[in-house]
């Protein structure tokens, strides 16, 4: 009799709307840390915690220290360092900075700085939290310390990175399956991917995750001083 209490308990993993609604942003926002997440939504922090928790014990999510910051992602989304790279890139300064080495590969530190009006040391600062998190790779000309996409940034500049794999797919139905009710497919596509849960007595619960690639092709201006005269820089950001 408490084995089927307890199963009966496990079979409701993803049919409170809150936790399925947890579950839909930490997919949908790579490098989502807590306060992330509870500012999009109304639950009281120690709710929140609760139901990250359950999702962490079922394996559909996973946690890590970054930056000073937990970071949540969906086990088999996508991997840790694409995770921890878009905790770098959530600062607007570390994007501009991104962008500028993607759209001018080899690019070396002197110049980020100059084009974007941004002081050396932020630069550095920036630049050396891409490389932890495999988003650049630095080399020397000289002395100069140059920049070029690594790994991570490479899938970017793919727009590989959000992507609803078959092996994603497959991972999420063996957990389901075991916790909850007849769980079916009924979309699913490159980023975007429609699930039904059986809720017996009740209207049948459904969840939709949509995934949009972070791209660089807003065009932003800006007024720099470079060599003692105002110039207009352009860049994707």
């Amino acid at each position: 009799m408490v084995r089927r209490r307890v199963k009966e308990k496990r079979l409701t993993l993803l049919l409170h709307p809150l936790r399925r609604e947890i579950y839909r942003l930490v997919c949908e926002t790579p490098g989502a840390y807590f306060f992330e997440l509870s500012s999009a939504l109304t639950a009281p922090h120690g709710t929140i915690n609760w139901h990250l928790r359950k999702l962490e014990e079922s394996m559909l999510i996973k946690s890590t220290k970054f930056g000073g910051k937990r970071v949540y992602f969906s086990r088999t989304l996508r991997s840790e360092d694409v995770e921890k790279a878009f905790v770098v890139l959530k600062h607007s300064t570390a994007r501009k900075i991104f962008a500028y080495i993607l759209n001018n590969e080899g690019c070396h530190q002197t110049l980020i700085a100059k084009s974007l009006g941004i002081h050396h040391d932020t630069v550095r600062h920036h630049t050396d939290r891409m490389v932890l998190a495999n988003l650049i790779s630095k080399f020397s000309v000289g002395r100069k310390t140059c920049y070029k996409l690594d790994e991570v940034g490479l899938k970017i500049q793919e727009e590989s990175i959000n992507t609803i794999s078959n092996t994603y797919v497959a991972a999420l139905m063996d957990i389901l399956e075991e916790n909850c009710l007849h769980p079916e497919i009924e979309e699913v596509s490159k980023d975007h991917l429609t699930v039904r849960i059986e809720c017996p007595g009740s209207t049948d619960a459904t969840f939709t995750i949509s995934l949009s690639q972070w791209t660089f092709d807003e065009e932003w201006e800006e007024t720099v001083q470079i060599d003692g005269e105002k110039e207009k820089v352009e860049e994707a950001t």
